[in-house]
């Protein structure tokens, strides 16, 4: 009596003095009719490791395991019991364990437990290709344990399987993505450098020879089921058209040409992603298309591979009097600036004139863009043709014009911007965009202070903006938070006074900022004499 009350533990320890038989039998009773999980648990563990003392044992322990693992309700005894079928290591036990995978929707914790037990008994061919298909797991957690596990294979091997499972027809999306992100993954674990394959063709020819007697199919999967959203597989597609190199160039072209409009999407943002210069007279072409999101494919594609022919078409794309009318999507103009911006940035020394041209138009639309470009561009020559363009009339084309001045940081347009300030027929919002760009003017130049010209100049130009601040109290009150913020940061003793006034202001938030502008001068002077 006393004998079945024993613990698990206890038994294991005691094996010998009880009888390795009546041990088995006393584990066996514990699993079979026990009510607590824990030492159920611990009776089928124990019972894995009392299996391998003879051959009748271990036939009894299996059925037993293979009986709970099958038929038990409770998820954490199933597991355990697809644990004691790897520790027996017997490859009866793939029959169940595969059994278990087989049944529909299965407890990822018991599947997992499962899958481990399998990689221990056995890992040839027939689990890689069970494990390949667990690739279409719902759980992430499953498919990151069948990636390791699949990785740790020769790669020439794991390849070859990858591109077999790739070849099925009747195959989901999902697991198309989930081999496509494997392979690539894997090459770029193996290859240093993917300009160069010389690495490949000697460590894994085979792979290389693989890769191409399936580039038509890798290329038409990656061109189903590319999501420039899932930046894995993106990387993984990139990477694994990089190692096919030029002989697959001419076949993602050829897709620019096609109707349908997922593939021919997704070959011009691989156009992008290779920088196909090849690609850039097709690319321009489908600038137009009847899809919205083939267009904005291709104006990216255009300012990732940098093409500087690519310019006047992208500026002639902008080049128009009814920007409603042309565009349904308002934001394409955008991806049109960035992609110009991108071009140059990937040239250097490249020629401005086409931008420079383009300032000279008499379409107001062109300008501001092109305004905008030289802003982000950044560049001390592109000064004098912006300061051009504050005489036009325009809201939008005077407006980016003086953001674009702010960001270069040129001191040239200091009396012109407050020359807008000072003007009654400045439009408010004007008024506050040059405050705004005379600030980031200053903070660029500030450390030239030490220059008693500069410093003069500077000095200067604080005194104007001090004495609009105090004298216009009709100004717009955002005019007066950005004359504010500039004193605050730059104004020192003398900018007091016009914020004393501002104190006062009629708008409340004006009088705050007012406030805190004086606290945070007076605290800087208090400093600087101490």
């Amino acid at each position: 009596m006393l004998k079945t009350e024993l613990q698990p533990s206890e038994i294991f320890k005691r094996r010998e003095e009880l009888g390795l038989k009546n041990s088995v039998s006393m584990l066996t009773n514990i699993i079979e009719i026990g009510k607590i999980v824990e030492k159920r648990k611990e009776a089928i563990k124990y019972l894995s490791l009392i299996s391998n003392s003879s051959t009748n044992l271990l036939d009894q322990c299996f059925e037993t395991i293979e009986n709970v693992l099958i038929s038990d309700d409770v998820i954490e005894i199933k597991c355990e019991a697809a644990k004691a079928l790897g520790k027996i290591g017997s490859e009866k036990g793939l029959k169940p364990l595969k059994w278990i995978l087989e049944q529909g929707p299965c407890d990822i914790e018991v599947k997992i437990a499962s899958l481990k037990s399998i990689q221990k008994i056995r890992f040839e061919e027939p689990e890689i290709k069970l494990f390949i298909k667990e690739l279409d797991n719902e759980f992430n957690s499953v498919k990151e344990f069948i990636s390791i596990q699949l990785l740790s294979l020769n790669p020439e091997i794991l390849i070859s399987k990858l591109l077999d499972a790739l070849k099925d027809k009747k195959i989901s999306n999902q697991f198309k993505l989930e081999l496509i992100k494997l392979i690539g993954y894997e090459l770029s674990s193996i290859n240093i450098s993917f300009e160069d394959k010389s690495y490949l063709k000697v460590k894994y020819p085979e792979i290389l020879m693989d890769l191409s007697k399936n580039k038509i199919l890798l290329l038409e999967v990656i061109t189903q089921i590319l999501r420039e959203e899932d930046s894995d597989l993106m990387i993984s597609a990139v990477s694994i058209l990089k190692i096919l190199g030029h002989e697959i160039e001419e076949d993602i072209i050829k897709l620019l040409l096609l109707d349908d409009f997922i593939v021919k999407k997704n070959a011009i943002v691989l156009c992008g992603q290779l920088k196909l210069k090849e690609a850039v007279d097709l690319l321009i072409t489908n600038l137009d298309n009847i899809y919205n999101e083939v267009s904005i494919a291709s104006i990216e594609a255009l300012g990732e591979i940098g093409d500087l022919a690519a310019i006047p078409e992208l500026l002639n794309v902008l080049d128009i009097e009814d920007v409603s009318f042309e565009y349904s999507d308002l934001d394409m103009r955008f991806y049109i600036l960035d992609a110009i911006k991108n071009i140059y940035s990937n040239n250097k020394n490249a020629s401005y004139e086409h931008l420079y041209n383009s300032l000279g138009k008499d379409n107001n639309t062109i300008r501001e863009s092109v305004a905008f470009i030289l802003g982000e561009i950044g560049k001390e020559e592109f000064v004098k043709p912006l300061c051009k363009l504050l005489g036009i009339k325009n809201l939008d084309v005077r407006k980016n014009t003086i953001i674009a001045l702010g960001k270069i940081g040129n001191m040239e347009p200091l009396d012109p911007l407050l020359n807008i300030l000072n003007d009654d027929k400045s439009y408010w919002l004007i008024k506050k965009v040059a405050i705004d760009a005379i600030y980031n003017i200053f903070q660029t130049n500030w450390y030239r202070m030490k220059d008693d010209e500069i410093r003069r100049e500077l000095n200067r130009d604080i005194a104007i903006m001090n004495e609009h601040l105090g004298n216009e109290e009709n100004e717009n009150f955002k005019v007066k938070l950005s004359l504010i913020k500039v004193l605050e940061t730059f104004g020192g003793e003398h900018a007091l006074g016009a914020l004393m006034k501002r104190v006062n202001d009629f708008h409340r938030v004006v009088r705050i900022h007012a406030s805190n502008a004086i606290k945070r001068i007076e605290e800087r002077l208090e400093l600087e004499n101490s």
